[in-house]
Formats: C-alpha cells, sequence, structure tokens
C-alpha cells in the first residue's frame, strides 16, 4: 500500500494518515479503536470541529447511515459537478511521485473534509449499499444527462472497487462520468466490462510501467493523460488558465497538449476536456499546485 511520508513536526498529519491506513486495511473493530485512540489525544480532544467530525464518522461507522453526504452534489469552487471521493494515498495502489505533490492531503486541515473521506473509505470496503443507494438518489434527481467526477480525492483501491464502480456507471446512463487514475491494474483486471459513459485520463506520477500505461491507453474509456508539470514554482488556483502559466507550461511540458484552465468545465465550448474522448490521445497538462 501507497501512502505520504509526513515530515517530523506534522504530528496532526501523521495522525490523522495513521487513522487513514487502519480504515483502509483494519477490520471494522480496529477501525473504531483507532478512533477511539484519535479522539483521545491531544493533538484533536480539545478541538470543537474535530471533536464533533470524529463523532459523526464514528457514528457513519456504527449505523451505516452516513453522516456526511457521500457524494457532493455541486462539488466546490473549481468543480461544479457532481463528486465522490475517499481517503488520498491509502486508496492509491499506483502512487508514485504524485504523493509529494498530491493536492489532496491539503484537505485534511478541515475535520468535516477528512471525515467524509473517511466516511466513504470506511463504506467502500464495509457498506457498498450505501454508496450504491446514495448513487442512485443522486441520478433519480436529473433528469437529464448529467457530469460526475469519480474520485476527486483517492482511487480506486483494488479490482473490487473497479468492478463496483463500473456495473453502478453502467446501470446510470444519465450519469455522464470521469475520472484520473493511477491504479491501471486493477482497471486492466475489468476490461471486459468497460462503462460507455466513463472516461479515464491516466494520471500522472504514477509508479507502472511503460508497458502497462501502453495497454492501458488501447482501453475505450481511455481519453488520455492528464499530467501535472512542474514549472519551477508552485502556481495558486488563480494562476491556471492564465497566458502567463500557459506559456510556461508549454514550454516546460515541450510537446503538443491542452492547458488545464483550473476550473473544470470552463475549458471549452462543447463541455469540459478531460470528460471529451474528442481529445482522445492529446495530453492535458497543469501546473503543480
Amino acid at each position: 500500500m501507497q501512502t505520504k511520508l509526513f515530515s517530523a513536526t506534522a504530528t496532526k498529519f501523521k495522525a490523522l494518515n495513521e487513522l487513514a491506513i487502519v480504515i483502509q486495511t483494519g477490520t471494522i473493530s480496529e477501525t473504531l479503536a483507532a478512533l477511539q485512540s484519535i479522539k483521545s489525544s491531544p493533538l484533536f480532544n480539545t478541538k470543537p470541529g474535530w471533536i464533533k467530525a470524529f463523532i459523526a464518522l464514528e457514528t457513519s461507522i456504527n449505523t451505516g447511515i452516513a453522516q456526511f453526504s457521500i457524494f457532493a452534489l455541486k462539488g466546490n469552487e473549481k468543480l461544479p459537478f457532481v463528486a465522490f471521493s475517499t481517503l488520498p494515498g491509502v486508496t492509491c495502489p499506483g502512487a508514485g511521485a504524485c504523493l509529494d505533490f498530491c493536492y489532496s492531503f491539503r484537505a485534511w486541515r478541515y475535520p468535516s473534509a477528512f471525515a467524509r473521506m473517511a466516511q466513504n473509505t470506511y463504506f467502500m470496503r464495509h457498506n457498498r449499499d450505501a454508496i450504491s443507494t446514495a448513487f442512485s438518489t443522486v441520478d433519480a434527481s436529473f433528469s437529464t444527462a448529467y457530469d460526475m467526477r469519480l474520485y476527486v480525492d483517492g482511487d480506486f483501491s483494488s479490482a473490487s472497487d473497479v468492478a463496483f464502480w463500473f456495473n453502478e456507471i453502467t446501470n446510470k446512463p444519465k450519469a455522464k462520468v470521469y475520472g484520473y487514475s493511477k491504479s491501471f491494474n486493477e482497471i486492466l483486471k475489468n476490461a471486459h466490462a468497460l462503462p460507455s459513459n466513463y472516461v479515464l485520463n491516466i494520471s500522472g506520477g504514477h509508479n507502472a510501467p511503460s508497458e502497462i500505461v501502453s495497454k492501458v491507453k488501447l482501453l475505450s474509456i481511455t481519453r488520455g493523460e492528464f499530467i501535472a508539470v512542474s514549472i519551477g514554482k508552485k502556481v495558486k488556483g488563480s494562476d491556471h488558465g492564465t497566458i502567463e502559466t500557459n506559456k510556461a507550461l508549454r514550454v516546460a511540458f515541450g510537446s503538443k497538449a491542452f492547458p488545464c484552465p483550473g476550473t473544470c468545465g470552463t475549458c471549452t465550448g462543447k463541455g469540459h476536456a478531460c470528460g471529451m474522448q474528442a481529445l482522445k490521445g492529446i495530453p492535458i497538462i497543469i501546473a503543480m499546485h
């Protein structure tokens, strides 16, 4: 299992990551024990926001009833789509260098964000019916096609995860689902059941050999690569899509590519590039942030 290594001074993040590891790999009783331990930790037990979040997470586990929305119906200011997330790192078997610059861990500054990811990670392992029911409710709320990003944070942690999602997506043709993944071996094990309404972007920073990537590129669901490119500095969200950033991206990347503007749904007049098979084979690049 891949996981991020936090510095010795990042004590809260290290503690949260230890809980994340147990949620992804441990039994239900081990998960509850780890949750009790972090609740009593001096790092968190005087913080009302964390106390509330951990109690709600414990309730989700004990009752099987989600205390945090399983799906974000409008994503966030950069993602105006339905979205689903799990814990980053521990659910990412294909993670490589990306762990060093992954933005998802920044959300762990916020108790509810961490607890929502943790809840969904737990449900993916022990209560998939809750996710399936929530997805059906979301799907029924739309009368026409809608966009959904699968795994804003986290990834397919197993071939079983892929099989679950491919079945769910296939049975919901209104959903125009897309995502970024490094779980190539897990996806290839489900190459016999690819949903026509799912678009895969090969996420950069993975640990896969070139022969595996070549096989993934041949799948019907694969649009192309999505690559975080270093332009010599980390950029702010407002810097994405600017003339200066796009120029620096093209110079750093060195070949034809489509620069990401940072806000989904704003990149073309015909839809968002990452969900368009019309851009099949064209790398989409974004400045590391």
